[in-house]
């Protein structure tokens, strides 16, 4: 489901950075998931999909995806195939310290893509690059005398080769669809994002897009994993937490933003995706809030 993957959050709440260096685990589900800070996805091996926004990538070996966390995005690798990665999420406030402001804008630019940014390293450049997610990731496991500042420069140094490479060459592409039925999810995850507040229908869907309604549930339940209504409330219900941590808005009024017909109905569908009610999950993050300050 698209869900705010916590595990990130935490690492980065108490880090500030979390890394993972040639990983191979293979997880029973790849939801949709959105966290804090910025990614940098860095993909070695496998056979898969990624889903970034509502822009479908087919990653190859060597293939490094930059994007904000709070896109969603999803992996979907085969099982037919050993699906290997490096990746890294960290916070703005890692850097500071380390670069002017000026600097630190000039780097963090290559985030602004709204459906990730695709960066593709030759085969002697990777080698590079896999030493520095090992060297972020061995620092950061030893935790030795100065190992957040190793930290800093490794990353400062991967940010800047990312940043040459999209600034000297032609080698960033802002999307790969390798196939008819990927374009489609495309076009359908790019209209319900900025649509999902109003009632949307299969049948609006398939007036609009020009495309089979029957082709839309099954491509776009293969690719993403749910089904168009679910990922309508799942989307709604995501936002809904954004509203609740950032406005004062009451809850009627972040029901009837986001498109849900009633109040009990929002609540409803709030509770059964968070776990507790809109109410309870604003005061418990104000709470734990409260207690880090």
């Amino acid at each position: 489901m698209l869900t705010i993957h916590t595990p990130t959050n935490m690492a980065l709440q108490e880090n500030e950075v979390y890394v993972r260096s040639e990983a191979d685990n293979f997880q029973d589900e790849w939801p949709v998931h959105t966290h804090n800070g910025y990614e940098i996805h860095y993909f070695i091996q496998g056979d898969a999909t990624f889903l970034i926004g509502d822009r479908i990538y087919k990653p190859l070996p060597g293939d490094m995806f930059i994007f904000r966390g709070g896109v969603p995005h999803r992996i979907n690798p085969s099982r037919e195939m050993v699906y290997k990665r490096s990746f890294v999420n960290f916070t703005e406030l890692l850097l500071l310290d380390m670069l002017a402001v000026s600097q630190l804008e000039n780097l963090m630019s290559i985030f602004r893509h709204p459906n990730g940014l695709l960066v593709h390293w030759s085969l002697e450049e990777r080698e590079h690059i896999t030493g520095i997610f090992k060297g972020i990731k061995e620092e950061m496991d030893a935790g030795n005398t100065g190992h957040k500042t190793m930290v800093k420069l490794s990353l400062t140094q991967l940010l800047l080769r990312i940043y040459r490479k999209t600034t000297s060459e032609q080698s960033a592409d802002p999307i790969l669809c390798s196939s008819q039925k990927q374009t489609s999810v495309s076009r359908v995850l790019h209209y319900l994002n900025q649509n999902y507040t109003e009632n949307v229908s299969l049948d609006d869907l398939s007036k609009t897009l020009h495309l089979n309604k029957y082709y839309i549930c099954h491509s776009f339940k293969e690719t993403t994993g749910y089904t168009i209504s679910n990922y309508i409330i799942r989307k709604r219900v995501a936002e809904a937490k954004k509203l609740l941590l950032s406005t004062d808005a009451q809850i009627l009024s972040i029901s009837e933003t986001l498109g849900f017909n009633t109040p009990v109905y929002f609540s409803r569908a709030f509770k059964q995706y968070v776990g507790v009610s809109p109410q309870l999950f604003r005061k418990n993050e104000l709470l734990n809030e409260a207690k880090i300050h």
